[in-house]
């Protein structure tokens, strides 16, 4: 308490670092906006609620006292560094919790058993050491994995649309007739060979992807969908151009990008299907192989991983958008690498001047001490950062002895 009180008699601020204290909660209220509507999913209303309490905390602060004011602002700029750092947490359970859903129900299209808990568990568990070990290196190496390196890596990870759209900017839409064997792209009108009927009030169809999500309200009425399961059934059928047609082997076909076909709420759950009809214009990536009779067919290609079908309609819609899509991308991580150089610089208030230290990217463990109270803990938080050393040290020396002398008496 005696540390506190005495940090709190340094906060000498004078009425212009007071108004550039304001000015800057500004740019802190658009990390708290992106933390909490990005990180944590929640509908902020309005949008700009930071934008106008920040400063209004510090202007009413300094009412009362401009150390108080400054209190204030110094708290609001650690928050952005709790908020994160727990959103990130939440943010990778929550991802983790959806991408399991996910590959269960991979698994089960594909015939297969979903993972057993312990392995979750397991994975879980390893995910929550690794994040564990990142901040035992201490504060800049943590931000520097969490705040770029993981977002960067989460943005390359595979996955079966992301394949799709990849192989249908590279590859030619070959014409049926002529169109070689192996990995290969095709577009046309889908003919049906068997049909079947959807989930949903019993349409006539080729094929449909149904999925039921949970559904979960929050406080202010707005709800939040997660997966449940996912089905894909799909029968074989032809797709037919100018030139010809070939027979699809519909095993491991994925729906993308599919118009939602039916969709309805029912005890807290989401039920929505996605249907393939009868000459819908369609593209495909796959492998044209031969089947047993040497007949060629369209399937599956299993070394790329690739295997989609999405109306011609949505292709060009996603490559119309693909371009700001990609500088929105290119926007967020420009930020999200400005959060982790705020976070990382060390910043003070001495002599009514804000002062910004270096950043000293240590070697870990290198000055690590047991932490016995909130003082050691923020000691290690800036454990890393290039400490000067007074300017008055370099002149403190001892005196050199020197004979004492007595004055010749008169």
């Amino acid at each position: 308490m005696n540390d506190f009180s005495e940090f709190y008699k340094t906060l000498e601020v004078d009425n212009g670092l007071l108004v550039m204290l304001m000015v800057m909660s500004v740019f802190v209220a658009i990390f708290h906006t992106f933390i909490l509507i990005g990180l944590y999913e929640i509908n902020l209303k309005p949008k700009w609620l930071f934008f106008v309490l920040n400063p209004l905390l510090i202007g009413l602060c300094s009412l009362y006292e401009n150390r108080l004011a400054a209190l204030v602002a110094i708290i609001l700029f650690l928050s952005v560094f709790v908020l994160g750092i727990i959103g990130m947490i939440v943010s990778v359970i929550r991802d983790g919790y959806q991408s399991s859903k996910e590959e269960d129900a991979r698994r089960r299209r594909m015939g297969k058993t979903p993972l057993p808990i312990w392995e979750k568990i397991l994975y879980t568990f390893s995910g929550l050491l690794f994040f564990g070990f990142v901040f035992t290196l201490g504060i800049p190496y943590f931000i520097i994995v969490v705040f770029i390196i993981l977002p960067f890596l989460t943005s390359l990870k595979p996955n079966n649309k992301k394949r799709f759209y990849k192989f249908q900017r590279t590859l030619p839409t070959s014409n049926i007739r002529s169109v070689a064997m192996g990995l290969a792209e095709i577009s046309g009108n889908v003919k049906t060979i068997e049909p079947m009927f959807s989930r949903i009030k019993t349409k006539e169809c080729i094929g449909f992807l149904y999925t039921i999500e949970k559904v979960t309200t929050d406080d202010e009425g707005k709800d939040s969908y997660s997966l449940e399961s996912s089905e894909t059934i799909c029968k074989p059928f032809y797709v037919q151009d100018k030139s010809g047609q070939i027979k699809v082997i519909t095993n491991d076909i994925e729906f993308i990008d599919f118009e939602i076909d039916e969709q309805y709420q029912s005890s807290m759950k989401r039920y929505t299907q996605y249907l393939l009809k009868d000459n819908m214009e369609v593209l495909l990536i796959g492998k044209v192989g031969l089947a047993e009779n040497n007949e060629p067919v369209f399937q599956k290609e299993a070394i790329k991983d690739v295997f989609g079908i999405s109306p011609v309609a949505s292709v060009e819609n996603y490559n119309t958008m693909r371009p700001i899509l990609q500088s929105a991308g290119y926007f967020a991580y420009f930020w999200v690498i400005i959060i982790a150089l705020i976070f990382l610089t060390p910043i003070s208030i001495k002599n009514n001047t804000i002062v910004f230290g270096n950043i000293n990217l240590d070697l870990p463990f290198q000055n690590s001490k047991p932490v016995k109270s909130v003082t050691d803990f923020y000691d290690n938080i800036y454990d890393s950062y290039k400490k000067t050393e007074p300017v008055e040290n370099e002149y403190k020396q001892d005196a050199d002895s020197a004979e004492v002398t007595v004055a010749p008496a008169e």
